[in-house]
């Protein structure tokens, strides 16, 4: 709580901006029941969490109680903003995709609403096994460019079998701002975001990341 003390008082020297309040609650919990019994009883919109990593070093994106955040908080989406990263208008935000799942609107509600407000491109990317894409994926695949017809969005391929290394590479080579994706189920999840192939997503790249759900 002196901590909190502390931060609230750095904050209020940054006066540039007065839209923001900033409020502290210390909790004996568990992180995540404490997150979720928050957004229920204040309305919460978005969880924002900042990260360190596993250990602090490099060569790990993030810790785990973020990784935690990310699967077990379902109520709202998880924005999860790695160490060293400033803030900066995103340009084009990177959103993998295997079109197997059939996308609900409300479900890119959010990333819709952020990409508006900076006028950021949404880049969908589809990583390829040398299978072409069935009827489903295809039916799936044009069902989402008319969630975002709305938006400035492109369609990529990659030819990459690795999931976790060919979003890295599809960042870097573009200098993607973030990465977005649909944490529906855990198989996408245990796929992307498992502790192994976090190393491979996040040991340079420095976006932040926003769990949707």
């Amino acid at each position: 709580e002196k901590k909190f003390d502390k931060l609230i008082n750095t904050l209020s020297l940054h006066e540039e901006n007065f839209k923001h309040n900033y409020f502290t609650e210390s909790t004996a919990n568990f992180l995540s029941e404490a997150i979720k019994q928050n957004i229920k009883e204040k309305d919460i919109d978005l969880v924002a969490m900042g990260t360190k990593g596993a250990t602090g070093s490099k060569g790990v994106l993030f810790g785990s109680n973020t990784v935690m955040a990310m699967e077990k908080i379902r109520e709202c989406p998880v924005l999860a903003i790695p160490e060293h990263v400033s803030f900066m208008s995103p340009k084009e935000i990177v959103f993998p995709t295997d079109f197997k799942d059939v996308y609900k609107r409300p479900e890119f509600k959010y990333l819709i609403e952020l990409a508006n407000m900076h006028n950021a491109e949404i880049a969908v990317l589809h990583l390829e096994n040398n299978k072409e894409l069935t009827e489903t994926q295809l039916s799936n695949k044009q069902l989402l460019s008319s969630i975002l017809s709305e938006n400035k969005h492109q369609f990529h391929t990659l030819k990459e079998k690795n999931l976790g290394k060919g979003i890295q590479l599809f960042v870097e080579s573009r200098e993607s701002d973030m990465v977005s994706f649909i944490n529906r189920k855990h198989f996408f999840f245990g796929s992307v975001f498992s502790k192994p192939l976090i190393k491979e997503i996040g040991y340079d790249s420095d976006v932040p990341i926003l769990a949707l759900h």
